[in-house]
């Protein structure tokens, strides 16, 4: 059996009506592929493989996008209740996780005006790069003992 990880749930609730998506991640020969379950008709899964990273907003944006669409293709839905889905689970999280990166680099930037111009010198130089919400933290965390210690 195939281990999936990173497993994700996406609703959307149209005229009384739940439409669920199951989302998770498995490694493949190359990299690793995106699957997308429709939890509410029996239509085939949606795949996206990737080799290296994705450029999307969220984690499964590209293959829920693949998922929805292929409800108007597989299923009895008309154009206007699968529009309303892909509104709120797709722009609805892409939302979400916007407002949640503008609270973090607030909190990152006021973190970075607390130090002085010697540990920000010291930060800049450091070689420290911040690829991950982990990384952010480290770094905030890392900032904070600096305007301690300053």
């Amino acid at each position: 059996m195939v281990k999936q990880r990173d497993i994700q749930y996406f609703t959307a609730k149209v005229n009384g009506k739940e439409y669920e998506f199951r989302c998770y991640t498995t490694w493949t020969r190359n990299g690793f592929c995106h699957t997308v379950q429709n939890r509410t008709f029996s239509v085939s899964d949606t795949k996206v493989s990737y080799l290296n990273r994705t450029w999307e907003r969220f984690t499964y944006e590209s293959a829920l996008k693949r998922a929805i669409e292929k409800l108007l293709k597989e299923t009895y839905l008309s154009k206007e209740v699968v529009e309303e889905i892909r509104a709120q689970i797709i722009d609805g999280k892409a939302a979400e996780v916007e407002e949640q990166c503008n609270r973090d680099l607030e909190k990152f930037q006021n973190a970075y005006d607390k130090l002085s111009p010697e540990n920000k010198e010291r930060l800049a130089n450091s070689g420290v790069e911040i690829h991950s919400d982990g990384d952010m933290k480290s770094v905030m965390g890392l900032m904070g003992m600096m305007a301690l210690f300053q």
